[in-house]
């Protein structure tokens, strides 16, 4: 256990250069005279100004509490973003990779649903633009990004 206090008053002290108020000498510098008589100073100034010191925090506490909460903020904000795209973009980015393949993978006489709902088979096509027929002489042109989904009859789905 004085070995991890140890550990964290040397870190403390190559962070900030200097020891903070109020943290003990390490054990090398608690032998030498001048050291043993500053002790009691020391102990004498914390007792008499425990507010002052509990007010305002070491310079090294200050410093990093601010940075590891930009961290921890880093973080959430990278887990909220990386869940956004799970959740939300990706699936979009497959649905409409898979409709751009559909849409490429139409040809003349096929059975369509249009985005409106109506069936007709597919007459022809030309660049962006698709010849439906919905009934006999009747026959609409729609924009190809329009069609839906293939359509298929009762019969054929159990087939």
């Amino acid at each position: 256990m004085n070995a991890i206090f140890g550990l964290l008053f040397l870190a403390q002290v190559a962070q900030s250069g200097a020891v903070p108020p109020g943290a003990a000498t390490p054990p090398a510098e608690a032998a030498t005279p001048a050291a043993v008589q500053a002790a009691p100073a020391a102990a004498a100034a914390a007792v008499t100004a425990p507010s002052a010191a509990a007010a305002a925090p070491a310079p090294a506490e200050a410093a990093s509490a601010p940075q590891g909460q930009m961290w921890q903020t880093l973080i959430f904000f990278g887990v909220m973003i990386l869940v956004f795209w799970l959740l939300i973009i990706r699936p979009q980015q497959k649905q409409r990779k898979k409709q751009e393949e559909f849409l490429s993978a139409l040809k003349s006489g096929d059975k369509v649903v249009l985005a409106s709902g109506f069936i007709g088979r597919i007459v022809s096509m030309s660049g962006d633009v698709v010849t439906v027929e919905l009934d006999k002489d009747v026959r609409v042109r729609v924009v190809k990004s329009q069609i839906g989904s293939h359509f298929k009859d009762e019969g054929e789905a159990k087939a």
